[in-house]
């Protein structure tokens, strides 16, 4: 792996807030303070082993450890620019900033020189603009597209988010449900949910369908998340006082953004600005460090009044959205402001490895506070990496390149950072298990059960969700009698206190009432001192 900052006159030595990588990873877009967004080339060296290639390109003065070429300048924006953001095709380019203006790019297929540019000669492509959207009242600072890139969603500090549409170049729905600036959005990429986080603390989850021509049809806010309820005290045996606290900043952190993001398979969301607190609002006295706020498997004394709060980002299950996070990666000496998932998953270690979540594979996601990046997998508990030094001011976003080989991030010091894997360091790419043959035609005749109507078309779960939810869920039931615990709290080597059932058959006799569900999140996290 090879970190280096990129010393390069990106936009004019001015901020830049944005960056993504088309889905082909032949573009490599930045936006700026400079108003202007500009589209680059970049590749990792040539070359096999890239440490070697490394020194030797310190040795020939090149110390790059990426080839970056300058493709055109696209001016149209009349303030920085925020955010920008490549469809899933790649066909478009959308970007959006201070102007309160959402520009669609595509690109010409003739080349000509924008008016007014003055770095025409050097620019090797021209974009032009498809549409401009207007409807915000203030800037904007998040975008996000839909899995079928012909919609996409703003977030804006006017404490709205806004869907629109590229058919019908117009907006098509607006969620008020927040009461602050909203900072980030997010897109499902199996098409059922939305997702915004705002400065008011919290994480609303948003249920849409499709209707005629496949719009989106959006609901009202299906679960809203600020608060996280959690055992204070124990009464009795078979009873707990819950208690709760609030799971995010508020709005005196100082960032532009809180950028969530669903992982590429759509089975986890990952969301930034968490705040995990040792010991619950109002709990008096000492109490002991167990369960998921403990993190180590220790007992800590904690005193009275001094609650321990951890900055962490928050992980959800994408079953158990209604309930709350299933974990928190954090114990961040700083507040995170951004994450982002890698595309591309990963064959799990050697079975002797347990895995976090149950997941076939593994996915890489990079969480960014103010000045450190932590590069973190599905299946180990701590980071695999920590990069951290390389700005003097506030990181603005992250990028993964398609293959998974490069991580950008970008700075308000005006400079960005790569991060570069060698082929196969970050492991073997996941090859899915091969389909199963077809059925014979001559079995596809109808039995007699078959053509009867069936009372409910059933629906069918990924096999990566059920096996999370399998592994954190607390469906309602029996309390048995003693506590026991659940997988991912002995892979973690901590204590977590849960609800568990047993399934009834239908002869037996249920001989207690359900128990209120409720998830404690569990600790993934690194120490802090690095």
């Amino acid at each position: 792996m090879i970190a280096q900052t990129l010393e390069i006159n990106w936009h004019d030595t001015k901020a830049v807030y944005s960056t993504d990588f088309s889905s082909d990873g032949m573009r490599f877009a930045t936006g700026g303070a400079d108003t202007s967004v500009r589209i680059w080339n970049i590749q990792r060296r040539p070359g096999t082993n890239q440490v070697n290639e490394h020194k030797k390109s310190h040795k020939s003065g090149n110390a790059l450890p990426v080839v970056i070429d300058f493709l055109c300048e696209l001016k149209r924006h009349s303030a920085p620019v925020n955010v920008v953001r490549f469809s899933p095709t790649g066909e478009y380019l959308a970007s959006a900033g201070d102007d309160t203006c959402i520009i669609l790019w595509r690109l010409a297929t003739n080349k000509d020189s924008a008016f007014g540019s003055v770095h025409s000669e050097y620019e090797k492509e021209t974009w032009t603009v498809v549409q401009m959207f207007y409807g915000h009242t203030k800037e904007i600072y998040d975008l996000s597209w839909s899995p079928c890139g012909q919609y996409f969603m703003t977030a804006s500090i006017d404490n709205t988010a806004r869907v629109w549409s590229i058919a019908e170049k117009t907006m098509i729905h607006v969620f008020s449900d927040h009461t602050h600036y909203v900072q980030g959005v997010t897109w499902d990429p199996l098409g059922e949910y939305v997702a915004t986080q705002s400065s008011d603390r919290s994480v609303a989850i948003y249920k849409y369908r499709k209707g005629p021509l496949d719009k989106p049809i959006f609901g009202p806010c299906f679960r809203k998340h600020y608060r996280q309820e959690r055992p204070k005290t124990q009464k009795s045996e078979g009873s707990e006082e819950l208690t709760s606290s609030r799971l995010y900043h508020d709005e005196n952190l100082v960032s532009f953004f809180r950028r969530l993001w669903f992982s590429p398979d759509g089975a986890l969301l990952l969301t930034p600005s968490g705040l995990f607190k040792s010991t619950p609002e109002g709990t008096t006295g000492t109490g002991a460090g167990t369960g998921a706020g403990a993190g180590t498997g220790s007992e800590e004394t904690v005193e009275s009044g001094a609650d321990e709060v951890r900055n962490c980002a928050y992980i959800y299950g994408r079953n158990l959205l209604q309930k709350g996070p299933v974990a928190y990666n954090g114990n961040h000496p700083k507040p995170s402001t951004v994450v982002r998932w890698c595309s591309k998953p990963y064959e799990r270690r050697s079975k002797h490895y347990r895995t976090t979540f149950g997941l076939e594979y593994r996915m890489l996601y990079a969480v960014a506070t103010q000045d450190t990046i932590y590069i973190h997998d599905t299946q180990q508990t701590r980071p695999i990496c920590v990069l951290s030094g390389m700005h003097y001011a506030p990181i603005m976003d992250l990028a993964w390149s398609p293959d998974g080989t490069i991580l950008m991030f970008a700075s308000s010091d005006g400079y960005l950072s790569a991060v570069v894997f060698a082929d196969g360091e970050l492991g073997e790419l996941y090859t899915a298990p091969p389909a199963p043959p077809p059925t014979p035609l001559a079995s596809l005749a109808p039995s007699p059960s078959s053509i009867l109507p069936s009372p409910q078309k059933q629906i069918v779960t990924p096999p990566a969700v059920a096996q999370i939810v399998k592994d954190v869920e607390m469906t309602e039931g029996v309390r048995t009698s003693n506590s026991v615990q659940t997988t991912i709290g002995d892979l973690l080597g901590i204590t977590v206190r849960t609800e568990t059932t047993e399934r009834k058959r239908t002869s037996e006799v249920q001989t207690a009432g359900p128990k209120k569900r409720r998830i404690a999140p569990t600790l993934i996290s690194a120490p802090r001192k690095l």
